[in-house]
């Protein structure tokens, strides 16, 4: 394979990144733009349209100003997170609405009385309250995207509206393992079916960016499942964990279908993990709603007064603390998926520190980990000897080693934090190539480092930091019980 360069293009929950990937999967540069979601109620967690159009036009600006050969575009993207705009205009029809937003908890509730499951971070209902509030627009005008179809939509000028297998599947307009549009779904929310995107499989040609030259756009992924394939977890139990704004965890599970897509006993949920011009490939996944979003709110609150400090805690606070914190500030997702719940601490004193807190937090996001690898282990029966991990929040040292103490099992933190575009990148490079499947290219995923637990997984310490955890995160059950009605 000649030596090309593919410009991924993340929309993750904090950013819109772009970066070059070469051919051998090396990251030559990247560039990073914030996005801001405001909060103007609660459970309201919202974008600016505008702003994030803004934000793609200057990384295109970045990365072709710094790369004159980019041969291919690739998307990944927060998944859920949900657009509407005017076919005509290009006008975004309100605010953007991000995954975390549970202003339709309400209709999922109801849906759930006419047999048609729809949790309130998918977006079939917020894509409904959007239609709902729409003025100058009609029906038939509107169109639907999660981010990676918004994006495509302004990166070709309105002439391609599509999405892939991965991000389809999340949104609540798929029903079952067909990984098609659901009639029923639009047309109990009185939704139009043109308002829907075409889907594809995650590796094909979505259409061209007409710049100073046309690149083909060979990949769209939703973030969980690039970071599933950018971490190289291609066989059947193969597991990664990616620590951001929530904490996710995505096990390959092959090529067989699932008998149906709702949640496992356990809690986790079969995904489309992600597609080529030959095959569906699929994953369960385990979704913690709320932990780096918990850190971040530290950083608003002030008691953690820069994100590097979090870097200095001292991972063997555990031994001497009693101190808990529950992150659940939208609700906790896998095993209980009770969006009632609502973070809290239990144990503080006197003495207990801003310092204190943040370790206690670190420690939470890391006892969460081990509540979804213990999910998919009851619900696949796949033991898990070895866990892949990446994310922002692997910058941590000692964040880290309380993962694998928790966890009681080694890690492997990827070198690029940011797998999923790598995973991206990897889509678009494969069709440079000429390959058909994800996986006949032969590229490698580069090695990641190793870190072994301090605690041996069964052990009295461990299994007494366990209980305690799980007793005190019981704690915050049903916090709001309107929202803990909620079940899908």
């Amino acid at each position: 394979m000649s030596r090309k360069n593919v410009l991924a293009i993340d929309a993750g929950s904090s950013s819109i990144r772009g970066t070059i990937v070469d051919s051998e999967l090396n990251v030559v540069e990247t560039w990073s733009v914030p996005l801001i979601a405001s909060t103007p109620a609660p459970n309201f967690v919202e974008y600016s349209g505008e702003a994030i159009a803004a934000a793609l036009v200057e990384i295109l600006s970045r990365a072709t100003s710094s790369c004159a050969d980019i041969s291919a575009m690739a998307i990944t993207n927060q998944r859920a997170t949900t657009a509407l705009w005017d076919a005509q205009t290009g006008k975004v029809l309100g605010p953007v609405l991000s995954w975390m937003d549970l202003r339709t908890a309400a209709m999922c509730l109801g849906l759930a009385s006419s047999g048609i499951s729809i949790a309130p971070n998918q977006s079939a209902t917020k894509v409904a309250f959007l239609a709902s509030i729409a003025t100058g627009s009609a029906a038939e005008q509107m169109r639907f995207g999660t981010l990676d179809s918004y994006l495509l939509w302004l990166l070709t000028d309105g002439q391609s509206h599509a999405t892939d297998h991965t991000n389809a599947a999340m949104t609540g307009f798929v029903q079952d393992t067909s990984v098609r549009w659901d009639p029923k779904v639009t047309d109990v929310l009185s939704l139009p079916r043109t308002i829907l995107p075409e889907i594809l499989p995650s590796a094909s040609y979505f259409g061209e960016y007409r710049g100073q030259a046309a690149i083909p756009i060979l990949g769209m992924i939703g973030d969980q499942q690039g970071s599933l394939l950018g971490q190289g977890c291609l066989a059947i139990g193969d597991t990664k964990i990616t620590f951001g704004t929530g904490t996710i965890l995505d096990q390959n599970a092959g090529r067989v279908a699932p008998k149906e897509v709702t949640r496992g006993a356990s809690g986790m949920i079969p995904i489309v993990a992600y597609s080529d011009q030959t095959a569906l490939t699929w994953a369960r996944e385990g979704i913690a709603l709320a932990s780096g979003s918990m850190i971040n709110w530290l950083l608003s609150m002030k008691i953690l007064p820069e994100i590097a400090r979090a870097n200095q805690i001292d991972s063997s606070f555990r031994s001497g603390s009693r101190l808990y914190v529950i992150p659940a500030n939208v609700g906790l997702g896998t095993p209980e998926w009770d969006f009632g719940a609502r973070s809290l601490m239990v144990g503080l004193s006197l003495s207990t520190t801003a310092t204190d807190i943040v370790a206690a937090t670190l420690d939470a996001i890391a006892q969460i980990a081990a509540d979804l690898v213990e999910a998919v282990q009851a619900d696949t029966g796949l033991e898990i000897n070895t866990l892949a991990v990446d994310g922002g929040m692997t910058a941590n040292d000692p964040f880290l080693h309380l993962v694998a103490d928790a966890l009681g099992i080694p890690i492997v933190v990827a070198p690029n934090r940011e797998s999923a575009t790598i995973g991206a990148a990897l889509l678009a490079h494969g069709q440079l190539g000429g390959y058909r499947a994800i996986g006949e290219h032969g590229l490698t995923i580069p090695a990641g480092r190793r870190v072994a637990p301090r605690i041996e997984r069964g052990s009295a310490l461990w299994q007494s930091r366990r209980e305690a955890w799980k007793e005190a995160k019981a704690l915050s059950l049903a916090s709001l019980p309107e929202f803990s009605a909620v079940k899908f």
